[in-house]
């Protein structure tokens, strides 16, 4: 204990004096994965920590997009299903995520510059508050 603190001080020191910064921690993932198919939706994900009170997740739209639709799959009796989501009720503090198997966004129409390795801007609509933009990295069908 005795030698951790001259090391905090000199640490509080160099950072008072313009010191080398910690890097911020990184920004939400979001992804969105091109279809196998041409022609076909491309699926989205992402993780977000909700901050204040949103009320819901109502929609998410794109300028890159024709259309986005949020859906969640679902599996009865060995069998997976997807269905719509209307508004996604979320809190202060969650965290919303739209993963692979559960809820995803179903992104119709990209624009011709979505291409494997760009990105697209996925505008985030709740029922209270501005809406949220995440950037998506454009990745291929089978990709990790």
């Amino acid at each position: 204990m005795k030698r951790l603190v001259p090391t905090l001080a000199a640490l509080l020191a160099l950072s008072a004096c313009g010191g080398p910064a910690p890097a911020p921690p990184p920004g939400p993932a979001a992804t969105v994965r091109l279809a196998a198919v041409p022609g076909r939706p491309a699926a989205g994900y992402f993780q977000l920590r909700i901050q204040g009170d949103r009320g819901a997740l109502v929609s998410v739209t794109s300028p890159q997009a024709g259309r986005i639709e949020m859906h969640e799959t679902m599996n009865m009796a060995n069998m997976s299903t997807m269905h719509a989501l209307g508004a996604i009720p979320v809190r202060d503090g969650e965290t919303l995520s739209f993963a692979p198997g559960g809820r995803h966004l179903m992104v119709y129409d990209p624009g011709p510059g979505a291409m494997a390795g760009g990105r697209i801007d996925l505008v985030l609509h709740f029922q209270r508050g501005n809406p949220v933009t995440l950037s998506a990295d454009v990745v291929a069908a089978g990709a990790p």
